[in-house]
């Protein structure tokens, strides 16, 4: 038997059946028998999925999910030595369970998504849970598909789906969609005939291939491969392969836990050490390292980030866009690259004629009105569009009903010149009545040409020919000119190429359309000499831009997104199609997939920068993109609908599905676009950004309050005071202003100056500069006050109750007040819409009520040891915040400043 080593497109049919060993009468019974042990069952490779005890405990491994359950443990037993008792309710150990719950979500989410992969390969399996009708020992027989072996003769008709890879050897008007695996939606026409060269899978004309329709005609074919060594199983395999790779966010929040969890123990142990050397008693050391520890830990960040995640998916949903896995909502925020696809995103996915060239005219038909296109001057153009309507085998299926409500059966390109030459006032029912079709030659992609023979009156009968330019150019011996005929000389051959290459470097798909008269006997096409064809002119078709294509694009470029073509169509299409949407189109922003199958990884990645256009491209293709960019540091999403797509859908940062596509693409991709529209992308990607903004504001808010109680309590026992804040006015602290106010800032609105700024990339840090110094002084401003108030109170009033109630009373109103600061970096408090956020005014309300609560509600003073305060407190309090908040309005003046500059650079 042979290996898969040799393209079989290459050999004869004749050559395939002997190295196969087969024939008409296909194997035999026993041969089949015999080759199904050799080769195995024709499905894909099983891949042992991890048990779910497994996937859960895999969950697990996260340095946060760590930090959180260290610090629910030192809650309890925090609270358990200030309560000197195991047995607590709910509510002493609220701040407990508020962080096992955060564990759980983020645990249960985690869980969900490890089904992903596997799941993209069962999609891939049900496609080859067919039945197969195949010739055995001169016998018809229906099998499972699982069955087929290299050899078998297989029986193929119109609505199949095929399970193998077959050679045709025989073939009746057969035609395959090919969509799932080339991305091409057109029908392919096939052939049996040997082809030459290494040819891409769409070109190869002579095989079907598994998982794709049969839409018209049929034949016969000897199966060369099954399983996994098909096309589709080398995808598969390709999709087992790659690797699912950390999100950016997912790598930023562990490099951001770990440094938090390095600093929290790295103040407690120096704690301990200076408690011991000033000789404290270990006990209460201890309990004072871990309340400070505990101060540190930002329980709330977990669970803000999830919520902050939910919200933009739903977000993103209202731009058209269906987010599957939770952390890739922020990574579209973060994209540098966008790699889509051309037809059906950029363009609308439908072909139309835009240009006709006769002699007398250059036909722009989009810009000219229909009354115009069917006066008498323009008689050239009237035959031209009534020759692609007869020269056609698309159909109108309901022509009685208004032209709005028509269904068009056929491919693409004949759908385009039948709605051509109706919308011209030729009417399609009277056109077929008048010119009774006698005999055709349908359009193969070998001869590249389609013919049909019409009844035309009594005298002549009339022949329509539509094809590529150079067949029908080499048929022709006389143009049409007016309603004369006259020699096609040199000069006028001459004229049409010229404007066949304007036509071309448009990136139109250009049609050449030619006629001639015969004598009524002659009634089938086999009679007629077809080398002596009148020409008429060009058809020109394009698949029209999306009208928000271009915009889009200009929007990517504004906001420092680059946006990548990848198409299979041919050089020039793309890059009339590039130049249109504004792209790079010179010749080094252009590769062909030829060129880059000659490219080694590294020149690759070096290239991969200036490249904005790739045609003819395959699925070993699309991958080498993604992972060469990846490798330069960019965060790239990539977009496809095809299996093909699947292992650059799962390798690249964020995968994006059309909605229109295959199950498996959809499955493997992080993102689905419900409505094919690239301006959904982008979208996508602006929600995206909001999403990251909102969990710095969330990042900001929460260290800057835990810091500052951790300078409060570090500065107190440095200094040899009493501590400032007893464990359970800390817990306080943070159960009321980490948890409502957090949630509050997940609902902030996106800032329309996102997409005016450059992506952050996968290097960014959730903390920046600017973050950065605003922890460090808030910190150190909030703290710094509190601790200069705890020492005025208890040196002034040598009451200790009241010095802690006034200090724990700054530090609660001090986060509330300073939240507003903290809604936007970009801009002041008083430019900003105040209501824009209710959430958070309603969070803060609530939240200063509980605060209160603690200094007026008996059962919480006695729990919380506070006192009373007098209106003096307040407003002393009141009035250091709003010196606070003033503060960080001037830093944020500063960093505004700066941004500005670095913008208009």
């Amino acid at each position: 038997m042979p290996k898969h080593e040799v393209n079989f497109y290459n050999l004869s049919f004749n050559e395939v059946i002997s190295r196969f060993k087969t024939g008409d009468n296909g194997l035999t019974l026993e041969e089949a028998k015999n080759r199904l042990k050799e080769h195995g069952f024709n499905k894909l490779p099983e891949e042992k999925g991890a048990s779910s005890i497994k996937l859960f405990f895999a969950q697990f491994k996260s340095v946060l999910i760590y930090i959180l359950l260290i610090a629910a443990v030192i809650n309890f037993f925090l609270v358990c030595e200030e309560s000197k008792s195991l047995n607590l309710s709910i509510s002493d150990q609220a701040d407990t369970y508020i962080i096992l719950i955060t564990v759980l979500i983020n645990i249960i989410v985690g869980f969900i998504q490890e089904n992903k992969a596997q799941k993209s390969l069962q999609a891939l399996k049900k496609i080859i849970s067919l039945s197969a009708r195949i010739i055995r020992g001169g016998k018809e027989f229906v099998i499972n598909a699982q069955e087929l072996v290299p050899g078998d003769v297989m029986l193929i008709s119109a609505g199949d789906k095929i399970p193998a890879d077959v050679r045709l050897t025989e073939v009746e008007d057969l035609e395959a969609n090919e969509s799932a695996l080339t991305g091409e939606s057109e029908p392919v026409k096939k052939t049996t005939v040997k082809l030459e060269g290494e040819l891409p899978l769409g070109d190869r004309l002579n095989m079907v291939f598994t998982g794709t329709t049969i839409t018209k005609g049929q034949g016969r074919g000897i199966v060369i491969t099954t399983g996994e060594k098909t096309e589709i199983g080398r995808i598969a395999k390709l999709i087992k392969e790659t690797k699912d790779e950390s999100t950016p966010l997912q790598q930023k929040l562990n490099k951001f836990s770990k440094s938090m969890g390095i600093v929290v123990l790295a103040v407690a142990a120096v704690l301990m050490i200076i408690g011991f050397l000033q000789g404290d008693p270990f006990i209460e050391i201890f309990t004072v390292s871990v309340a400070v520890a505990v101060s540190a830990l930002p329980e709330g960040l977990a669970i803000g980030v999830t919520v902050i995640l939910a919200l933009g998916m739903q977000r993103i949903l209202k731009q058209k866009a269906l987010v599957r896995k939770l952390v890739a909502a922020e990574t579209l925020g973060s994209t540098t690259f966008i790699c889509t696809d051309k037809t059906g995103t950029l363009t609308e996915g439908k072909m139309q004629v835009t240009d006709l060239i006769t002699w007398d005219h250059d036909f722009n038909v989009k810009k000219t009105e229909d009354k115009k296109l069917r006066s008498k001057e323009n008689e050239e153009m009237l035959f031209a569009l009534h020759i692609g309507l007869m020269c056609n085998d698309a159909r109108i299926d309901n022509i009685d009903d208004d032209i709005d409500d028509w269904i068009i059966s056929g491919n693409l390109t004949e759908r385009a010149l039948l709605l051509a030459a109706t919308q011209a006032g030729l009417q399609y029912k009277k056109e077929h009545s008048l010119y009774h079709r006698l005999d055709s030659i349908p359009f193969d992609s070998e001869i590249k040409y389609m013919a049909t023979l019409h009844k035309m009156d009594a005298k002549r009968n009339i022949v329509y020919f539509k094809g590529a330019p150079e067949k029908v150019f080499n048929k022709c011996t006389h143009l049409r000119v007016g309603n004369k005929e006259v020699k096609f000389d040199e000069e006028k051959r001459e004229k049409f190429l010229n404007k066949f290459t304007t036509l071309s470097n448009k990136g139109l798909r250009v049609i050449a359309l030619a006629y001639r008269h015969i004598p009524v006997k002659n009634k089938r096409l086999a009679d007629v000499n077809l080398n002596t064809l009148v020409f008429v002119g060009y058809v020109g078709i394009k698949d029209p831009l999306r009208p928000t294509s271009k915009e889009t694009v200009e929007e990517c470029h504004q906001a420092g997104i680059k946006v990548v073509m990848i198409t299979g169509d041919h050089k020039l299409t793309a890059s009339a199609i590039a130049k249109d949407l504004g792209l790079p189109c010179a010749a080094e922003n252009i590769l062909e997939g030829q060129e880059l199958d000659k490219m080694s990884d590294d020149i690759l990645k070096q290239r991969v920068e200036e490249v904005f256009v790739y045609a003819r491209v395959s699925p070993e293709h699309k991958l080498r993109i993604v992972q060469a960019l990846r490798k330069r540091g960019e965060v790239v999403a990539m977009t496809g609908d095809g299996i093909n797509d699947s292992p650059a859908l799962k390798a690249s940062d964020i995968g994006v599905a059309l909605g229109s596509g295959t199950q498996v693409a959809k499955e493997t991709a992080d993102m689905v676009i419900l409505d094919d529209n690239f301006r959904s992308i982008v979208g996508a990607v602006e929600e995206g950004r909001g999403i990251f903004d909102n969990i710095k504001k969330t990042v900001l808010y929460l260290i800057s309050d835990c810091f500052s109680e951790v300078v409060l309590l570090t500065g107190s026992i440095l200094m040899g005071m009493p501590l400032p804040l007893v464990a359970g006015q800390i817990l306080w602290i943070n159960l009321v202003n980490d948890t409502l106010p957090n949630l509050a800032l997940t609902k902030e609105p996106k800032e329309q100056e996102i997409m005016f700024e450059p992506p952050r990339g996968r290097k960014a840090e959730i903390l920046t500069k600017d973050i950065k110094i605003l922890v460090v002084f808030v910190s150190l401003f909030s703290g710094l006050c509190g601790l200069g108030l705890f020492y005025f109170f208890n040196q002034y009033y040598d009451n200790v109750v009241l010095a802690r109630s006034v200090t724990f009373a700054m530090l609660g109103l001090d986060s509330l007040i300073c939240v507003f600061s903290m809604r936007s970096l970009r801009k002041s408090i008083f430019q900003g819409n105040l209501f824009s956020n209710l959430y958070l005014i309603g969070a803060v309300i609530i939240s200063f009520a509980f605060l209160a609560a603690a200094f007026y509600v008996p059962l919480l003073q006695q729990i919380l040891k506070t006192e009373p305060l007098q209106w003096s407190h307040w407003l002393l309090v009141l009035a250091l915040c709003l010196v606070e908040m003033g503060l960080i309005e001037a830093l944020k003046f500063i960093f505004m400043r700066g941004r500005i500059k670095l913008i208009s650079k």
